[in-house]
């Protein structure tokens, strides 16, 4: 895949481990805040057509009550383009080895027409970029679907 590149910004580190953790799986929703300037800076120096977080699925976003990503981009113009296409999956991300992750197969599906990314610059906005099997399929989509470019932005890598 040619046109896709990913920026993140930091570096996935026990410490942002801890904070990932008590955010998503303990639903300390107030710490978004702690990331939504740099995340909005970046956005902005970014320059993309469309912004699109990475979706959850219905089943995590109704026990988790809120999208870690969209929670980010508070305060930034998104577009809802993708959804999952398991409405529950077996096992969470962050539970899975390299091996289960590089095998995942296309977990999303566009919600608007394709017409919606001819020619665009896309910006994929996720939180943590492990071996970017994620991010690569939602580019991939994107892509097929006439986009010009995809970039990614990540919180961080890992």
């Amino acid at each position: 895949m040619t046109n896709f590149k990913n920026r993140a910004m930091f570096q996935y580190n026990e410490l942002l481990r801890q904070f990932m953790s008590q955010y998503k799986f303990y639903g300390d929703y107030r710490l978004r805040q702690v990331f939504q300037g740099k995340i909005k800076r970046e956005v902005k120096q970014i320059k993309a057509d469309l912004v699109i977080p990475i979706p959850i699925n219905p089943i995590t976003y109704q026990q988790r009550g809120f999208n870690q990503v969209a929670g980010f981009l508070e305060g930034v113009k998104t577009t809802a383009a993708l959804a999952t296409i398991e409405h529950d999956k077996q096992l969470p991300q962050s539970a899975k080895n390299r091996q289960q992750r590089l095998q995942m197969k296309q977990p999303f599906k566009l919600n608007l027409s394709t017409e919606k990314f001819n020619k665009k610059r896309i910006l994929l906005v996720d939180d943590i970029y492990t071996t970017g099997r994620t991010i690569r399929h939602a580019a991939t989509l994107l892509l097929d679907a006439g986009a010009s470019e995809v970039v990614g932005l990540t919180l961080a890598h890992g």
